[in-house]
């Protein structure tokens, strides 16, 4: 499936959706996605008490190799690589890892999604309108009436006759579709040492634990600044120092870490709006991420506007229709979610280049123009690591 040799496609034999997997077969949890057989080796030497899922937004493994010595900790504890569950973005691997599902089976494809049933873009896990800002009633608009499903959490509970605790240490600023799913599991952790803190604690109780950590750097970092820049760098470093400081406390424990997606510098800003040939085709509003566009498309005009696209915007993304997409595997594998096809339009624009794909409609907030981002497919945004200890 690789277009050319920069490009990863996901890998749903190889992905990080295989992490969970390898957890829930740990806790007897059928499984449909295949599992990391390092994970599973490392669980069945070890059989812990406590198993650990560390998830620490957009470490791709770019951003590890930029930024940290290979005689680090976590590069030297690095088992191999994982190509992220696509689109490679924070709302879709997410799902995929507190559902245990594909993203053709849950359709929390995106940041942002368009409702046929409101006509509107809602972005999904703040619970806002796209365009305005404006949050959003679940009471009037619920969106888990088209897409609520069975966690991990409840899966492992009911499996084990509820003998295994459950914890979730997220950020402070986790969004309120996290907090949503972490329910009464959850802790809020407001620094980096502070989550791990509460690892060390939650490992130190007795019984079973299946613990997950999630941090929102470097994420937040590189969207503001880039690949490259130094704050990235202060990050990483200090979260390796931590790592190096508190495994050794995690008593009786297997601890992976991941990435939910790498990032890539953004040099282009495309706003589909201002683009005429483009925009007089569209039907309704373009959703999705910047570097994976959902874009509907007036029927009987789809050629038209794929030849246009093409020469508009060819050299920096691919457009494939929401069948060739789908056929493709890019959302892997299982039963088809109802709402799939409704988010997908006619054509998904995939980012290869250092580009992206904004929209806002006439009075809409400017979107902003972030100098790094994710969801398309080179190897920056597609490849993240294994890491074990």
């Amino acid at each position: 499936m690789n277009f050319q040799q920069n490009i990863v496609c996901p890998d749903y034999n190889h992905s990080n959706l295989g992490i969970i997997s390898s957890v829930l077969n740990y806790y007897a949890v059928p499984s449909s996605t295949k599992s990391s057989a390092d994970v599973d080796s490392l669980l069945v030497q070890k059989h812990p008490r406590n198993v650990i899922f560390l998830l620490i937004d957009a470490m791709g493994t770019g951003i590890l190799n930029r930024h940290l010595p290979e005689d680090s900790f976590l590069r030297s504890h690095r088992r191999g690589y994982l190509t992220a569950v696509y689109p490679c973005t924070t709302v879709c691997v997410t799902s995929s890892f507190f559902s245990g599902l594909q993203p053709v089976s849950h359709a929390w494809l995106a940041w942002s999604l368009y409702f046929k049933e409101w006509d509107e873009c809602i972005e999904v896990f703040p619970y806002r309108d796209a365009f305005t800002g404006e949050p959003i009633d679940p009471n009037e608009k619920n969106i888990l009436d088209f897409m609520g499903f069975r966690t991990i959490f409840e899966q492992i509970e009911a499996a084990a006759d509820r003998k295994i605790k459950i914890d979730c240490i997220f950020t402070d600023v986790a969004r309120p579709r996290l907090v949503q799913i972490a329910g009464d599991h959850l802790t809020k952790a407001h620094t980096l040492e502070e989550l791990f803190q509460n690892i060390e604690l939650k490992c130190a109780e007795e019984g079973n634990h299946f613990i997950i950590g999630y941090w929102k750097s470097p994420d937040d970092l590189l969207h503001n600044n880039g690949l490259s820049h130094e704050s990235v760098t202060e990050f990483l470093s200090k979260t390796d120092s931590l790592l190096e400081q508190y495994a050794p406390r995690f008593s009786d424990a297997v601890g992976i870490i991941s990435a939910d997606h790498g990032m890539q510098d953004i040099f282009n800003h495309f706003h589909l709006d201002q683009i005429s040939p483009l925009s007089e085709l569209m039907n309704h509003y373009p959703s999705g991420d910047p570097r994976a566009k959902a874009i509907s498309v007036i029927p009987e005009k789809e050629d038209l506007f794929a030849s246009r696209f093409e020469r508009e915007l060819g050299d920096e993304f691919i457009l494939l229709s929401a069948d060739e997409f789908l056929r493709r595997g890019f959302l892997g594998e299982g039963p088809l979610h109802p709402k799939v096809k409704d988010f997908l339009g006619s054509f998904i624009a995939l980012g290869v280049g250092h580009s992206d794909l904004l929209y806002a409609p006439p009075g809409a907030k400017s979107p902003k123009e972030f100098k790094g981002h994710h969801a398309g497919l080179t190897e920056d945004e597609m490849q993240v690591p294994l890491i074990l200890f």
